[in-house]
């Protein structure tokens, strides 16, 4: 099942009746749905070898600072992909639909399968992999069977937890901890919608000078924390502003003249969102699905939701559609092939999981509706 909800959303409510009237989807939504429908998935292993050489040239580093210096990493050398005709773009690939992998969390159950060449072949969420990139991943992927996050677990078990194995109540194993770990949280998306990562860098690093000299008790992996939030802080500002460069490259080459105005306008949001305040929709928006792609670059991706879309982006479509910036046709659009690009994401799981939950699931969930945060 896919991720998105209806493209034809409504577009109105008379005031006498609760019935919807839904919008004709448009020419490019329509474009772009039936290319998610059509499009076969595969592996892209851009994230996995940028993970693996950065893990292999720092061992040194450890925890928090590890995970944030590593974000970073992945914000500053992941290719910018941007689609034909997307007015709403971010990707943890370098192709449409294909998958990351994320080699830090777990990875045994992957080399088992990439392997024995099962994974094109299953009945259920087949992926493709390129031979060369299977390749790199089989001589580089027994780093991982001990470095990565489940591994580490497996050797932190209780020794009372071996004597319940099997007992029909307990979830896991004794080894190959949690191979498909879910996120099952809402960041504050408000938050970067509202204020923006370069004032939350400013706080940090108020903190961190505020406890320079005077380091004691918990104050170490306190600030530790704090200088962990500066780099993924200055990381995503750095992702959103090479998209930004990318939509005026595209610009630049591009011969119409009204995808050339939208390609501009993108990448005058994206300079402007992540490091400021959100001023637009579009803006809102935008900002919105890149700090989604920015959790997920760093965890894995599923039932890592969105939370209360509405209230994030609809102060945002009243001003717009008030002040003559936006018509609800526009609007509706974006909002349309923002729920595509949330569908043309997927994580790839053990094969014996697609057997309960098939259909390229991401797990990524958004509310609509309900009360505000006031009541």
């Amino acid at each position: 099942m896919s991720t998105a909800v209806s493209v034809t959303t409504a577009s109105a409510v008379t005031p006498a009746s609760t019935a919807f009237v839904l919008s004709p989807i448009s020419t490019r939504a329509a474009k772009i749905r039936q290319k998610y429908r059509t499009t076969r998935p595969k592996i892209c292993i851009a994230r996995y070898k940028i993970v693996t050489e950065f893990y292999k040239e720092n061992p040194q580093l450890q925890g928090i600072l590890k995970r944030a210096k590593n974000f970073k990493n992945l914000c500053e050398k992941l290719p910018v992909l941007i689609n034909e005709d997307e007015v709403i773009v971010g990707c943890q690939a370098t192709s449409y639909r294909a998958c990351a992998l994320y080699p830090e969390i777990s990875f045994s159950w992957f080399l088992d399968e990439l392997k024995a060449g099962t994974i094109p072949l299953r009945n259920s969420d087949p992926y493709d992999i390129d031979e060369e990139d299977a390749k790199y991943v089989l001589e580089t992927g027994d780093f991982w069977r001990k470095e990565c996050l489940s591994a580490k677990v497996d050797k932190y078990i209780p020794d009372g937890y071996f004597k319940a194995e099997g007992n029909g109540v307990l979830l896991y194993g004794t080894k190959n901890t949690s191979q498909s770990p879910v996120g099952h949280f809402a960041a504050n998306f408000d938050k970067a919608i509202n204020k923006g990562f370069a004032a939350i860098r400013a706080e940090a690093r108020a903190k961190m000078d505020a406890m320079e000299g005077a380091m004691f008790g918990d104050s170490v992996p306190r600030y530790n924390f704090y200088r962990a939030v500066t780099l993924v802080c200055d990381g995503i500002i750095t992702l959103s502003k090479r998209y930004a460069q990318e939509c005026r490259r595209l610009a630049a080459l591009e011969t119409d003249a009204a995808r050339k105005k939208e390609l501009d306008g993108m990448a005058d949001s994206l300079d402007w969102i992540m490091e400021n305040p959100c001023r637009t929709y579009h803006d809102a928006m935008q900002c919105m699905y890149l700090y989604q792609i920015a959790l997920c670059l760093d965890g894995q991706q599923h039932g890592i939701s969105f939370g209360r879309v509405d209230q994030y982006l609809g102060s945002f479509y009243e001003a717009d559609i008030e002040a003559g910036r936006i018509t609800h046709e526009q609007a509706q659009e974006m909002l349309d092939l923002f729920y595509l690009k949330v569908a043309e994401m997927n994580k790839i799981w053990p094969a014996y999981a697609t057997q309960s939950g098939p259909g390229y699931t991401s797990g990524q969930l958004m509310t609509l509706g309900g009360v505000t945060k006031d009541g």
